[in-house]
C-alpha cells in the first residue's frame, strides 16, 4: 500500500493512551477542587474535532460543556468562562496566533488551562497549566480527557472495558486502512480532478466534512470543496446539485445516521455522482460495537488517510506544501 506505516499508526495511539493514568490523576484534582463547566476551545482542524465530541457529549453527558472557536471566542467572549471554568485544548505546533491568545484570555478570567500540545517548547504549550505532549490525533486525546470527566461524574459505565478494548484500537484502525484502500484509490482516480467537491456529513461526522474539507482538500491539496452538515442539506445545497455534481457523503454510527441516510435516498433522484463512505462497511478487530459510536470519527479519520494519500498521488501535489498557511504574515 502506498504511504502506509503501520507502526506510526500503532505509535500515535499507544502513545496517547499511555498517558491516560496521568490525565485521569489530573482530572481527579480537578473534579475535588470543583468546577463549574468545561471549555472545549480550538481553531480550524481542532475545532472541527472538538464539534465531533461535543456531538457525542450533549447526548451522553450532564457536564455543562460550551464548545468554542478560539478567534470567536477572543472576539465575542463568553460571560460562563470564570475561575472554576476548565478549557481543554489541543495543538500540533503550539504556535497557532488564535489558540494562543484564547488560551491567554481565559487565563484572564481565571481559567484552568488543561490539554496537549505537541511541542513542548511553543507559545500555546507554555500557556497551559496542565500540559500533556505526545504525537497522534487530537480526537483520542480529547477523548481520553473527557471520558475521565465523565467517569468522574458516573456517567461512563463501561469505562474500564472501553480501555481494555482500545489496546487492539491501534490494529483496528490499521484494519480500516486497509479495507479503505481500493475504494479510495478509485475515487481519487475518478475525482482527483473534479472542479468542485460537495462533502456532506451528520452528527459526529458534521465536523470530519468540515475539517475534510477545509484542512485536506482546500490546505493541503488546493481543491475547491464545501462542506454541508446533513441538517442543513435541504436548506440550500440541494438546489445547486446536478447530475454530474460530485458529492461525497460521509455516513457514520451514531445519531446522525438517520440524517445521513435521509441524503442517501434523496440524492439518487437528482445526482449520479455519489460516493458513499460508511464506517459500518469497516472492521475493527477487537473493538464492540458498542464502542463503535464514540470511534465513529476515528475510523472516518481512517478511512480519508486513505483518501489523502490517492488524492496526492493522482494530483502529483505533496501535502506538505503551502503557499500562504504559515508562510505569511496574516
Amino acid at each position: 500500500m502506498l504511504k502506509f506505516n503501520e507502526d506510526a499508526i500503532k505509535k500515535d495511539v499507544e502513545e496517547t493512551l499511555a498517558l491516560r493514568k496521568d490525565v485521569e490523576v489530573a482530572v481527579k484534582k480537578i473534579c475535588e477542587k470543583g468546577y463549574d463547566n468545561i471549555f472545549l476551545v480550538g481553531i480550524g482542524g481542532t475545532y472541527a474535532v472538538a464539534e465531533e465530541l461535543m456531538s457525542y457529549l450533549k447526548g451522553h453527558s450532564k457536564i455543562e460543556i460550551y464548545l468554542e472557536n478560539a478567534a470567536d471566542l477572543t472576539a465575542e467572549g463568553n460571560t460562563k468562562l470564570g475561575e472554576k471554568s476548565v478549557m481543554v485544548i489541543t495543538s500540533a505546533t503550539g504556535n497557532t496566533p488564535e489558540m494562543t491568545d484564547a488560551v491567554r484570555y481565559g487565563k484572564e478570567k481565571g481559567a484552568t488551562i488543561f490539554g496537549f500540545v505537541d511541542e513542548k517548547d511553543s507559545p500555546l504549550a507554555k500557556e497551559t497549566e496542565i500540559l500533556f505532549s505526545c504525537k497522534g490525533g487530537a480526537y483520542l486525546k480529547l477523548l481520553v480527557i473527557m471520558l475521565a470527566f465523565m467517569k468522574e461524574k458516573g456517567e461512563f459505565e463501561l469505562y474500564d472495558l472501553f480501555y481494555q478494548q482500545a489496546e487492539s484500537l491501534g490494529d483496528a484502525l490499521i484494519n480500516v486502512q486497509k479495507e479503505a484502500d481500493k475504494k479510495t484509490e478509485e475515487f481519487a482516480e475518478k475525482h482527483g480532478e473534479d472542479s468542485m467537491h460537495y462533502v456532506v456529513g451528520g452528527g459526529m461526522l458534521k465536523g470530519a466534512a468540515y475539517s475534510y474539507a477545509m484542512c485536506y482538500m482546500e490546505e493541503m491539496l488546493w481543491m475547491r470543496t464545501k462542506s454541508i452538515s446533513c441538517a442543513d442539506f435541504f436548506h440550500g445545497t440541494l438546489e445547486i446539485i446536478e447530475k454530474d455534481t460530485n458529492v461525497t457523503l460521509f455516513k457514520g454510527e451514531d445519531h446522525g445516521r438517520a440524517q445521513a441516510e435521509r441524503v442517501e435516498r434523496f440524492l439518487p433522484r437528482i445526482c449520479d455522482n455519489i460516493t458513499v463512505f460508511d464506517t459500518k462497511e469497516y472492521h475493527t478487530p477487537g473493538i464492540d460495537d458498542t464502542f463503535r459510536e464514540l470511534l465513529t470519527p476515528m475510523v472516518m479519520a481512517a478511512i480519508y488517510a486513505r483518501i489523502n494519500v490517492h488524492l496526492e498521488n493522482v494530483r502529483k501535489h505533496p501535502m506538505e506544501i503551502r503557499r500562504y498557511y504559515h508562510k505569511l504574515d496574516y
